[in-house]
């Protein structure tokens, strides 16, 4: 599913400059210049669009790594090291702490107290009356 989306997207991009070389067909009627830039601009669209399709269909025969860019740029993810842990190496045997306090325990089992009423106010709704 991943390259289908790829190849979709690359398909907008070539879409996006076939649009621009429409538009730029329109520019010509009022300026020659911006004409020559726009053309420029879509053709270099539709050129990217292009070889974003040729490197999806690549990376679906495996013939090319799917992350051409970082080959190109030489950049490389850097994977940080796991954390290490130092256990100590004996556990202090001191008295225990209870979770809950003195007063609320009897045995083992622990008091429930109920919990207080929540009072809630509510504002009367303004009218809308002028």
């Amino acid at each position: 599913m991943e390259y289908v989306m790829g190849y979709l997207a690359a398909l907008v991009v070539v879409a996006v400059g076939l649009l621009g070389i429409i538009l730029s067909l329109i520019v010509l009627e009022v300026s020659k210049p911006k004409f020559v830039v726009a053309l420029i601009l879509s053709l270099i669209i539709v050129g990217l669009g292009g070889y974003y399709y040729y490197v999806v269909g690549q990376a679906e025969q495996g013939v090319a790594n799917p992350n051409v860019l970082n080959s190109v740029l030489k950049v490389s993810a850097v994977t940080p090291a796991p954390p290490s842990v130092i256990l100590p190496s004996s556990i202090p045997t001191g008295e225990m702490i209870p979770l809950v306090p003195r007063g609320e325990r009897e045995g083992s089992a622990v008091k429930k107290q109920p919990a207080p009423p929540v009072k809630i106010k509510v504002k009367e709704p303004k009218s809308m009356e002028r």
